[in-house]
Order: structure tokens, then sequence, then C-alpha cells
């Protein structure tokens, strides 16, 4: 069985939680895990269809079967994404919900951070050392490559910022878009989501991960153990990125052409997001650094 839509992104915009909240509909089905990489990553896509369709086994009697994998619209990083899934899927249905661009950016590189990657790279850096921070947020650029074999009535783009208001507003329209039961209201909607708060890793807990036994045995630990373990292995992190003036007005000279054609596409004013209004004030502290 083989899935007939896909949560494509953005990252760090709600995707987890807008696949957890389509799952609850009695009509859909989301495969776990919820992001197989399968059409970005070489290595899992050399794993063959027979193992994708295998996470897709227990859709039976379902209308809408998918998957979200959050890198699927990380262009820069995995070119050859679009035109994957437009070869074995090509009646599919995308969903791609994104944010203002400048607070993805920085939810990125703290995701990053949090990881143990690079932890001691200054945000501003980072910025012009990766760039696929900026890339995946020009998402004008992004949607580009699947409108190449898709019809926009196959495109449902959505905005983080309705779904933070409104989330039943918001999964209305997606279940209209997949076909399914539209008055559905999931009782999780309203409740708070991935509020896990700004945790880094250990390097001890870093290389915990690496064990497979250790990594199976906590996973049959109850969420009551599991909660205080791991706070005991990470350390808190409260600061947000900090900008400079400099870095700043490049990223918004980049990112503004692009969120402009994006937003008058998809039927927002060209304010909506207020870049010009992004001032480094709002970031006082200093970079984040992580003691090893």
């Amino acid at each position: 069985m083989k899935p007939n839509f896909l949560v494509i992104g953005a990252m760090k915009s709600a995707t987890t939680s807008l696949c957890e909240l389509l799952g609850d509909h009695p009509e859909v089905f989301i495969c776990k895990p919820k992001e197989p990489e399968f059409f970005c990553k070489d290595t899992v896509y050399k794993r063959g269809w027979k193992w994708y369709e295998s996470l897709f086994s227990s859709a039976l009697h379902k209308i809408a079967i998918g998957e979200g994998t959050a890198s699927y619209t990380k262009r820069l990083v995995f070119p050859q994404t679009a035109i994957r899934i437009a070869h074995d899927i090509p009646d599919a249905k995308l969903i791609y919900i994104v944010r203002h661009p400048l607070e993805r950016i920085e939810s990125h590189w703290t995701h990053t951070i949090l990881s143990g990657v690079n932890p001691n790279l200054r945000f501003c850096d980072a910025l012009r050392q990766f760039p696929y921070y900026i890339d995946t947020s020009l998402y004008s650029h992004q949607i580009s490559a699947y409108r190449e074999y898709f019809s926009d009535d196959r495109i449902l783009v959505l905005f983080f910022e309705d779904f933070k208001a409104s989330p039943n507003k918001v999964l209305e329209q997606c279940f209209r878009f997949l076909g399914v039961d539209p008055t559905f209201q999931s009782s999780n909607a309203e409740k708070p989501r991935n509020v896990s708060g700004n945790l880094a890793d250990t390097q001890m807990i870093r290389t915990m991960k690496q064990l497979p036994q250790l990594r199976s045995a906590v996973k049959l630990l109850p969420k009551s153990m599991k909660h205080p373990m791991k706070r005991i292995f990470q350390r808190q992190i409260n600061k947000r990125p900090a900008w400079d003036k400099d870095t700043l007005q490049w990223v918004i000279d980049m990112v503004a052409p692009d969120a402009i054609a994006f937003l008058k596409h998809y039927g927002k004013p060209e304010d909506y997001w207020k870049l010009g209004n992004y001032r480094e004030s709002e970031y006082p502290t200093p970079p984040v650094k992580l003691a090893s």
C-alpha cells in the first residue's frame, strides 16, 4: 500500500503537531516513524519501494494515507526529492506548512544546537557558513520544485500562524483537501504540543543515543520514568539566538523577495510577516554557548 498524501515541511513549522492531529482522524493514516525520509535520503531510498510500502501496511480501510518528512523541502541539501516523489507517487497530494522565515531560521539553528551539532558556533556565523538555514526558509523556491510536477490544486499551503491561532479551522482545510470528513474535530487540537523546553543533550546522552541496545531498553520504560531520566542528562537553554545588524539585514535581503512572491501567490498580504520590523534589539542575549 502506498501513501496518497505527504506533509513535505517546512522544518520547524509544526509538522509534527500537524501530522499527529491529522492522524487523530479515523479516516486518516500517518505512518510511523513520522519522518521516514524515504524520498530525500539516498541511503533510505535504496531500501526500496517494498520497504516503504511496509510502513503503510496497517492503513487498511483508510481514505487518506500519508507521512510527513520536513526534509522534503530542503532543496539545497536534497535536490532530488521532488522528482522522486513525482515519479513514484504522481497522484499524491502535498501539504506544506510554513512560518515566519526568520523565526524558522532561529528555530532551525536552535534545533541543531540542541542536537549537539556545532554547539559553540555563533548563530550569525552559522547562517553564513551553512546556507541551508536560509535556503529552507525560501518557501517560493522550495515549493517551485514541486509545482514543476504537481498542479496547484494538489498542493495545500498552510501557515503556522493560522494553525497556532485556529488549529481546528486549519485541520478542516486539511480534511477537505484530503477528501475525508471535514467535520471531525480532534480533542487534542487545543492542547499545547511540543512544549519540551530548550534542552540540550550533554556529551554523555549523545553517546548513549548511539547505542542501539540502550535505545531499545529506554523505549520500554514508562513515560513516568523516561522524562525524569532525560532531565538528568540535559541542560537547560533559555537564551534566544542573537542577531547582529549586518547579518539581520543580509538575511532579510535574501529572504524578502522570495517571501513576497510566496505570500502573493498564496493569498496573504505582502507584509504578512513584517520582515522590515524584525529588529535585532529583540535578541539582546549573547550567543548560546554549551559546555562540552
